[in-house]
Formats: C-alpha cells, sequence, structure tokens
C-alpha cells in the first residue's frame, strides 16, 4: 500500500487530477507541482480557500487515500473515507456475528499491548515502568486480584480511582461503594478495562506533567477534547492515527462502525478507536521528544505528528514504515475475526 503523507499548508490553493497525477496549483504565486496519487497514503489540508476538483476526490476515494480536513488552528475537523465496499462479505458475516467472548479475548490482547507500550515510555522510570508491567501482566492472565494503586497499595472500597468510560470525554472519579455489586465485581477482576484505567491514571500521573513543563502549560490530567496546550497536541496526534487505521480497516473490508469494546454513536468509528488504543503510546513518545527542546507552535508539531507513521517498526522480524505496521495489524486481526479465534495480534510495539 502507498505511504507518502502530502500536506497542503499554503492558501489559496487548487487541487486537480489528471492521468492519475494531483496537480496541486498555488493560485497567489501561479506555481504548480504534481504527486502519483497512487503513492500518497493521507493528504493533510490545512490550508485556507483550498479547492478540490470532484474529479480528485472521487479518484482519492477508489484509490482509498484518505484527506484530513483541519481548521486554521491545525485542529482535525473533518475526514473523508470512501464509501464501504465489501471486498470479503464474509469478513462481513463474521463481524456481525463476534460473540460477547471472542470480542472480550481480542479486547484483552489490545489493552495488554497497550499498556506495555505505556510501561516503555516510562522506561526510564523504573518503579513507574514496573507498576505499568505488573498491570499488563495481570491484564494478560485475566488474574482475580485486589487492584493496586499507583502507588501500589491495594485500593478498598472507600478509595476513588480514575475509572475511565469509554465514550465520555474525561475521566469521571467513582467510589467502588457507590457502584453496583457486578461494576465494583468487574473492577476488581483484572478485566480489560479495569486494567486500563489503573494504567492510565498511573501513566498520565507521570507522563502529562513532563509533557506540561517543556510546553509551559499548568496541565496535571489528560483531558481530551480541549483542543488547547498538550491535550490539543495529543489529540492532534491520536487524530492522525485514527486516519490511518479507518483507512487500513476499509482497505480490509471491515465496517468501522461496529466495534467491540468502544460503544457505537451516531456518526462513530467504534472500531477504529478500538484498534488504535496500544498505537497511542506512538504519538505519546513522539510529543515528548518533539518539547524536549522546549516551547514548539501547534504548526510544527503538525509536520512532526504525522511524521510517526513513518517511523521504522520491528514486526516479525522485519523492518517497515508504521503505516504499513498498521495494515499487518489490521490483517491479523481480520484472520481472528475469520477463524473466530484470539488469534495472537500483530501489534506494534515501542522498542
Amino acid at each position: 500500500m502507498s505511504y507518502h503523507i502530502l500536506h497542503l499548508l499554503s492558501h489559496s490553493l487548487r487541487v486537480r487530477i489528471k492521468l492519475d497525477q494531483l496537480h496541486i496549483t498555488d493560485l497567489d504565486s501561479g506555481t504548480d507541482k504534481s504527486v502519483p496519487l497512487a503513492d500518497v497514503a493521507v493528504i493533510v489540508c490545512a490550508a485556507r480557500d483550498t479547492e478540490f476538483s470532484s474529479s480528485s476526490l472521487r479518484r482519492m476515494a477508489e484509490l482509498n487515500v484518505l484527506l484530513l480536513v483541519c481548521n486554521e488552528k491545525f485542529e482535525p475537523c473533518a475526514i473523508t473515507l470512501p464509501y464501504y465496499r465489501a471486498t470479503n462479505t464474509e469478513l462481513l458475516r463474521r463481524q456481525i456475528e463476534w460473540t460477547p467472548e471472542w470480542k472480550t479475548a481480542l479486547w484483552r490482547q489490545i489493552i495488554t499491548a497497550k499498556v506495555r507500550n505505556q510501561a516503555a515510555n516510562l522506561a526510564h522510570l523504573k518503579r513507574a515502568h514496573a507498576v505499568l508491567s505488573g498491570i499488563a501482566e495481570r491484564c494478560a492472565k485475566g488474574r482475580v486480584t485486589a487492584p493496586a494503586a499507583p502507588d501500589g497499595i491495594p485500593l478498598s472500597e472507600s478509595s476513588s480511582p480514575d475509572f475511565v468510560h469509554h465514550g465520555l470525554a474525561q475521566p469521571q472519579k467513582i467510589s467502588l461503594s457507590a457502584i453496583t455489586a457486578s461494576k465494583r465485581a468487574a473492577f476488581l477482576l483484572d478485566s480489560p478495562n479495569a486494567c486500563e484505567s489503573r494504567a492510565a491514571r498511573h501513566y498520565w500521573k507521570y507522563l502529562l506533567p513532563r509533557l506540561s513543563e517543556g510546553q509551559e502549560t499548568d496541565e496535571k490530567r489528560r483531558v481530551p477534547g480541549t483542543r488547547e496546550g498538550v491535550n490539543g497536541m495529543l489529540d492532534y496526534g491520536y487524530a492522525i492515527l485514527r486516519t490511518a487505521v479507518l483507512r487500513s480497516l476499509a482497505a480490509h473490508g471491515f465496517i468501522a462502525a461496529i466495534g467491540i469494546a468502544h460503544v457505537p454513536k451516531a456518526g462513530s468509528f467504534a472500531l477504529a478507536d478500538d484498534v488504535m488504543e496500544p498505537l497511542r503510546p506512538w504519538i505519546d513518545r513522539e510529543l515528548r521528544q518533539f518539547l524536549q527542546g522546549g516551547k514548539r507552535p501547534m504548526q510544527e508539531w503538525m509536520r512532526q505528528a504525522v511524521s510517526v507513521l513513518q517511523l521504522e517498526v520491528s514486526l516479525n522480524r522485519n523492518k517497515l514504515r508504521l503505516l504499513n505496521a498498521i495494515d499487518v495489524y489490521v490483517q491479523s486481526f481480520a484472520d481472528a475475526a475469520m477463524a473466530r479465534m484470539s488469534l495472537p495480534l500483530k501489534i506494534p510495539m515501542l522498542p
């Protein structure tokens, strides 16, 4: 599959297609450039007054090229996705028939990989890394144990951990004594959601202050949707990952609205949100490195965030770009769906 990322940042551009060459004209300067559309994976447009011809949009859809449209603050506000076309009707039937047991087993693999990638980001902090590694191991085994608080102290029913619910804009603090017996039991079990919640609280406690220090903000919590500061930068990076995952899901014939853990809502892509979870730490690491030199503008981060997809990944003893590794990951998900078994997912892991 194609792998280049095309940025459209200059204002007053006109985009047309001719012989599968994308012709981009700068109306202010009169200059014209062309790019083979077959070599492009994603187009990021943050240029004011850019014009796309209908034939260029049609051909982008046919070649599974995704267009991410940003506003003047470089915040993603729209994405084009090819209208669903079945490439494997058997896969469609399997997706509709996913059982709760199968979905839980795959979700456990995904969350275990996510927590391990989070641990890799905190490897320089031995104690923090050890706690996250322990949570990942418990999640993988599904062992019934009382959860440990971030400081390693067992939680009691009077504790109030940050329990993250999918679909909410931000974490909510919930006392275990205030929830139903079934939900309390699920939390005390090493369920994927419980492990993800405990890991997130611990992870952001150490990582977010370090990020906000570099950007000269005072953010102490991960709050999606703020569109400001470090949280806004993280949201932008995650939007790039989501775009790449959506592209791969569409290419393999999945219905992105049907997920395994995230609650589907109108206009949502629940499966993309599920699949991208273990990939988020890739953006976290890139942002930490980006901010090491001090405060940086969003426009610079926009270019840097997209470059994450070009990072080299070791997968199956091969070296490939993260964008292509996502395709391998999604294919392994399709293989597990077709086999109706919890086959090992080929998830890109941080070194």
